[in-house]
């Protein structure tokens, strides 16, 4: 944070997932708990986790009075994956035969918002929202809302990889 708390300008651009919102709360002390561990629920609560931080990583910067760096995250569509592995063989014919038709992108589509968020000057200054479809999106959670969730989870994961 030092590093980037001094640039004069600088775009941090955070891969997220709609899935986001079917985590309806985090449990800051079972998140590594390896008994309860879930790939999609794991999956979905680690791009929850990505919105949060874009958020908090915004208000600490603007708090320490860096007004040119900015922290987006984005859902950058749904495309053939590893993550559809774990629905199993028959869920995930299914759903890579006729979402290729219907909702998935190409990983090219894929990557527009990203880009998007990283090179366009009509996102300049904008920080800690979430996009997607290269266009502000409403967080569908109401934990992604949440300001003081979002601090906790940034304390505590400073503290999980001893940074504090």
């Amino acid at each position: 944070l030092p590093l980037i708390e001094k640039a004069d300008e600088g775009r941090i651009v955070i891969v997220s997932a709609k899935l986001h919102d079917k985590v309806d709360h985090l449990v800051l002390g079972t998140i590594d708990d390896e008994k309860a561990f879930a790939p999609l629920d794991a999956y979905n609560k680690s791009k929850l986790a990505n919105i949060m931080h874009a958020r908090e990583l915004t208000r600490r910067l603007r708090a320490m009075g860096n007004k040119t760096v900015t922290a987006n995250s984005l859902h950058p569509g749904v495309f053939p994956s590893e993550l559809l592995r774990h629905l199993g063989p028959l869920k995930y014919k299914i759903i890579t035969t006729i979402g290729a038709y219907t909702i998935m992108k190409t990983e090219r589509d894929g990557a527009q918002t990203s880009l998007f968020l990283a090179l366009s000057p009509k996102v300049k200054g904008l920080s800690g929202f979430y996009f997607s479809d290269c266009a502000l999106a409403e967080e569908e959670s109401h934990v992604a809302r949440d300001d003081l969730a979002c601090k906790q989870l940034y304390d505590y994961s400073l503290k999980a990889v001893g940074l504090e």
